[in-house]
């Protein structure tokens, strides 16, 4: 075995989940412990799973608290000397485990390790980035500041280059030392879904813990398990990422920066599901979450 314990938080997930968990089972050098919480998807699937994979160590979750609670419930029940936080829609290669575990192993200032993640057609999808600032929450200025002011942290460095340092990782796949874990005091439970990653991420830099992108080591990583279920979860799911980026900003920006921060996400998401609400019922509803939210943060603000 690897010394190794995986979390998987799944809701509704069953048929990616059930691929990644296949995908485990044919490891050449398996884990102490698969852990799956199950976020009350209350669908009946879960009793068939747990006849089917009967060496997962299943939890039932009595309500869908969102993938960081999700994430640290199941860390509470890993007993290993690594945690690896692995979402329900990827699936590694056979020979992952048995050699990334012992690489790491060998490299204690490894800390939030993650790795090169393949969409179903092959395509890099880059599980990582950098910081938020007040102004980068829009996707071209972000490119822009990563050209001009971070090479290093360019999407072409990031994949060309073996062992690379991101400011963040994704959420889709971390490994990370139990103790370190600990020392963190877990994801924060805050974030429902979205941001966690940037905010673990984050605390760990303030604490000199390196987050690391290995090139070579790969999986693959379908997206959207559990974002795109149906029409109301996906609604809400892109609801919780404008939202927990201001969570973000109310945590870790100064006060000076915060209030402009605020206001120009606002701005530029408006304008954005403003026009796209001609096109698509789905961007006017997610307006009208989006904008009562807006009046309840900005009232408290005042």
């Amino acid at each position: 075995m690897t010394d190794l314990s995986i979390v998987i938080v799944n809701y509704r997930s069953w048929s990616k989940l059930d691929k990644c968990l296949q995908s485990l089972e044919q490891q050449t050098k398996g884990a102490d412990q698969v852990i799956v919480v199950d976020n009350r998807s209350d669908d009946g699937q879960m009793e068939i799973f747990e006849d089917k994979f009967t060496w997962v160590n299943w939890i039932k979750n009595e309500s869908n608290a969102g993938f960081a609670a999700g994430c640290n419930l199941g860390a509470r029940n890993a007993s290993s000397n690594w945690i690896l936080f692995l979402n329900p829609d990827t699936q590694l290669p056979k020979d992952c485990l048995e050699t990334l575990i012992p690489y790491c192993d060998r490299h204690p200032d490894f800390h939030l390790v993650t790795i090169k993640q393949l969409s179903e057609n092959g395509k890099n999808t880059h599980p990582y980035g950098i910081f938020p600032t007040p102004w980068n929450s829009a996707g071209p200025i972000r490119s822009l500041e990563r050209l001009l002011f971070h090479p290093d942290q360019t999407k072409k460095a990031m994949a060309t280059n073996p062992i690379c340092f991101p400011d963040w990782i994704s959420g889709s796949f971390v490994l990370i030392r139990k103790k370190h874990f600990d020392l963190l005091e877990g994801w924060d439970e805050r974030f429902w879904m979205y941001c966690e990653d940037i905010d673990l991420s984050k605390r760990a830099a303030s604490k000199s813990l390196n987050r690391v992108l290995l090139n070579n080591w790969e999986c693959l990583h379908t997206h959207g398990g559990a974002s795109r279920v149906n029409r109301e979860t996906k609604i809400k799911t892109k609801a919780e990422v404008i939202k927990s980026t201001h969570y973000y900003i109310e945590k870790h920006f100064d006060k000076k920066n915060k209030k402009w921060a605020h206001q120009w996400l606002k701005f530029h998401k408006m304008t954005e599901l403003y026009f796209l609400s001609f096109f698509d019922t789905s961007k006017q509803e997610l307006l009208t979450i989006i904008v009562a939210f807006w009046r309840e943060l900005f009232s408290e603000q005042v």
